[in-house]
């Protein structure tokens, strides 16, 4: 016996920020958590139907508490950008003002979401929480307006690939809040306020659940009819009389980025991310390759992985307009950036990332830093230890990007604390005061993940690389 809701969103939109994320940070929570599903039902409550005894609502919530499975329609992300008057600011002035992103996914108007919880509700049960899902207005932030309705059960559809599933293996992956058990409605009637009157970044009483589905059956994304998903990855072949470290590889993936960028001026945002785009770590990353982990051995190669997808009118761009011979950090009249000698960039592979970087993408439980992981967070010393800290921020990291959290962390015993002080680790604008502090780490999975693996600051120039430390058995 099973519960399915199927939700609408009228106005093609969804708001939702999650829980350990800022605003600004451009972030959507997709699908919505069980939390959130939870607590919809309790808001509805409150001020749509106050007179529904509370032991009523209560057990709904009891048998509603494991975590549902979802079938989400083909959706892409958006944003709107504000800039809202600060403290300094006066009426009639420019400046002083606080850029504020306004993220959200855009959603067929005609495609519902469903939620499937695997429990038994009695006939009234399942009439009271009906009327309850017709009087829920929002879901997410009140510019997220739908329309719920509980399906009968001869409406149903079976799940199948496209569902995501909690705790399921492989494929696809997102990292929801969810309720721990028993539910307990006080909890869920928490506010944002109160919770970080506590010093928590999520509410109490809540776990983490990783969702997967299966990647064959997902939803194609696609631009201008177009398929973005048999493509995404470019290697260039790296050639310099000089030749280039791997410590400084930071500059050719930031002069690369900028070249490429100003071809695809006004295109897709999942491609090169600009603007501040809601991307989820979808657009592309600027990967130099070398053969060791150390600072002084040479980058070989260059890769552009792009996860969103790359279109055939995208990579024609690229290959045949960005300027990708005689690089170098020369700027203006004798203005040179030491580290970035003149080098070309040679086509060698284009196709999908498991065959273009196969070192970076085979199957493995155990992986090892091959450049430096810049921790995101900042460290409070006084609250937790180095690894504390250090492992918290690759959970999170994992988290961000819909990979398993299920890790553990151990700084590198073959990597010397010094090791990362070989590498430039700020951008080409940026000065030395801008490196950020860097790691050489180990991270051991509870079961084989998949590559790439590239997380923390900079993941996208080159930092926070991953490769498999166990034995290739096809080698």
């Amino acid at each position: 016996m099973s519960v399915t809701v199927a939700i609408w969103f009228p106005l093609g939109r969804y708001h939702a920020t999650p829980w350990d994320r800022s605003v600004n940070e451009g972030a959507v929570e997709w699908p919505p958590s069980p939390w959130r599903l939870l607590r919809t039902l309790v808001a509805t409550w409150y001020t749509r139907w106050p007179e529904l005894p509370a032991r009523e609502l209560d057990r709904i919530l009891e048998e509603l508490g494991e975590p549902p499975a979802y079938r989400t329609p083909e959706t892409s992300p958006g944003h709107t950008r504000h800039y809202l008057p600060d403290l300094a600011h006066r009426t009639g002035a420019t400046g002083n003002t606080d850029l504020t992103l306004d993220p959200y996914r855009w959603v067929p108007r005609d495609e519902p979401l469903l939620v499937r919880w695997e429990a038994r509700l009695p006939p009234e049960q399942r009439e009271t929480l009906a009327k309850l899902l017709e009087l829920v207005p929002y879901l997410g932030r009140a510019e997220s307006v739908c329309q719920a309705r509980l399906l009968d059960p001869t409406e149903e559809p079976e799940p199948d690939g496209q569902w995501w599933r909690p705790g399921a293996a492989g494929g696809e992956q997102v990292r929801l809040l969810a309720p721990a058990l028993p539910v307990r409605r006080p909890l869920l009637e928490l506010g944002t306020v109160e919770v970080r009157k506590q010093r928590r970044t999520v509410p109490p009483e809540t776990r983490w659940v990783t969702y997967t589905r299966s990647v064959a059956d997902s939803p194609a994304t696609s631009a201008a009819g177009e398929s973005a998903t048999e493509v995404d990855a470019i290697r260039f072949t790296v050639q310099s009389r000089a030749g280039l470290r791997s410590g400084n590889g930071v500059l050719l993936a930031d002069e690369v980025h900028r070249i490429v960028a100003g071809t695809l001026k006004g295109g897709r945002p999942e491609v090169i991310g600009h603007g501040g785009a809601a991307t989820n770590h979808q657009h592309a990353h600027w990967v130099p390759l070398a053969s060791e982990p150390d600072g002084s051995a040479y980058v070989t190669s260059l890769l552009m992985w792009v996860p969103a997808g790359l279109t055939q009118q995208e990579v024609g761009q690229i290959l045949a307009h960005a300027r990708l011979r005689g690089l170098s950090g020369r700027r203006g009249k004798g203005y040179e950036v030491k580290g970035l000698p003149r080098l070309d960039l040679l086509l060698q592979a284009v196709g999908p990332v498991w065959q273009v970087a196969p070192e970076l993408c085979r199957r493995a439980r155990r992986w090892r830093s091959l450049t430096p992981y810049l921790p995101v967070r900042h460290h409070k010393p006084n609250r937790e230890t180095l690894l504390e800290y250090l492992a918290g921020d690759v959970r999170t990291e994992l988290g961000y990007r819909g990979r398993s959290a299920d890790v553990a962390v151990e700084i590198s015993d073959t990597l010397s604390s010094d090791w990362a002080l070989s590498f430039r680790r700020y951008r080409m604008k940026e000065h030395l005061g801008k490196a950020r502090r860097g790691y050489g780490l180990t991270l051991t999975f509870r079961t084989e993940v998949p590559g790439p693996l590239l997380l923390g600051q900079l993941s996208h120039f080159g930092y926070g690389i991953f490769v498999p430390d166990e034995p290739d058995e096809a080698a």
